[in-house]
């Protein structure tokens, strides 16, 4: 016996799961709409005037070819003619030539050619292109019987064997120190780099106005002793007063 309920019972608390009480010894229901009793599912065998399995085992009905209705046939456009044409009206660009087709293609469609058995065809197939992998060439079997593979497969193992023992010939023995970059720079003499003094260029070709030297060699010795001078002396380029303290 379900308990009392307070208020107004309305048809839509039936359909809602989170309302509807479950009855004594019953699951509770989901709130789902169900047909009544008078209710069949599925397909009625009585709309099938077929005769059952037993016309199906004493004869065969097979459809006419008149019943069937005729395919159509996809029209494909003319372009042989449409380019001839539009040669001939003047029209070379590809934008002209698309203009075109687009205005006479309509007037210009030949039908799909026929397959046999009456198919029409849904893609062309693409002539001399082999889809796949191609297979290996086969050896020769002369090859594979006088053992030439195994021949060629020692030869090489042999030329490998070789050529690794001459590299191990060529390694640098123990205690011996490999020269390097540096080592070879510290071994090696540099060339004298004579640096000529910057000069501008509108006084490159002017010889000097006043030489005070008697000869070149007086000269570098002034500057020579000039250049140990001004060391104790002030200044930038060491002319000024000795720094005495």
């Amino acid at each position: 016996m379900s308990s009392p309920r307070v208020g107004v019972v309305r048809d839509t608390m039936l359909t809602n799961p989170l309302l509807i009480k479950a009855s004594l010894g019953q699951t509770q229901s989901r709130g789902l709409t169900v047909p009544g009793p008078d209710f069949i599912f599925g397909t009625s065998s009585g709309s099938k005037r077929d005769g059952g399995v037993a016309e199906v085992l004493s004869s065969w009905r097979v459809q006419s070819r008149q019943e069937r209705s005729a395919p159509h046939r996809m029209l494909i456009p003319d372009f042989v003619s449409l380019n001839r044409d539009a040669v001939k009206s003047g029209l070379v660009t590809s934008k002209e030539l698309s203009q075109y087709r687009a205005q006479m293609g309509g007037a210009k469609m030949n039908p799909a050619p026929k397959l046999p058995g009456g198919r029409a065809p849904g893609r062309q197939a693409v002539p001399d292109i082999t889809f796949g992998v191609k297979n290996r060439v086969s050896s020769p079997l002369w090859d594979v019987l006088s053992h030439q593979y195994a021949r060629c497969w020692l030869d090489e193992q042999r030329s490998r064997n070789q050529t690794s023992n001459h590299k191990q010939l060529q390694r640098i023995k123990p205690g011996c120190i490999p020269d390097t970059r540096t080592s070879l720079l510290r071994r090696s003499t540099a060339l004298p780099q004579i640096k000529t003094p910057f000069k501008l260029r509108c006084y490159t070709q002017v010889a000097p106005a006043l030489n005070t030297f008697r000869d070149e060699e007086a000269r570098l010795r002034a500057f020579r002793a000039h250049q140990s001078d001004c060391v104790s002396r002030r200044g930038h380029q060491g002319l000024g007063t000795y720094s005495l303290d």
